[in-house]
């Protein structure tokens, strides 16, 4: 997954206001979320959703990362 610099936010949060994240990055894995986070350890973070309940009011002085995994897995023990 490749970080982004200077990225507008204006798709993912609830009043479309164009601001920006700082870095930006979308992951579809623990994996790729492990390889982002191990890239970018000493600046502040924020995982975004569908964005549908978010309001920035400010750019954002950090890594902002969308989650993009579509499933949930289930371990049941016998």
């Amino acid at each position: 997954m490749q970080v982004q610099q200077n990225y507008s936010l204006k798709n993912y949060n609830t009043f479309g206001i164009n601001v920006q994240a700082q870095y930006f990055a979308e992951f579809d894995s623990v994996e790729n979320l492990q390889s982002i986070l191990k890239d970018q350890e000493n600046i502040s973070k924020m995982i975004l959703g569908g964005g549908s309940n978010i309001l920035f009011t400010k750019n954002f002085p950090g890594l902002v990362m969308k989650n993009n995994i579509s499933f949930i897995d289930e371990s049941l023990e016998s």
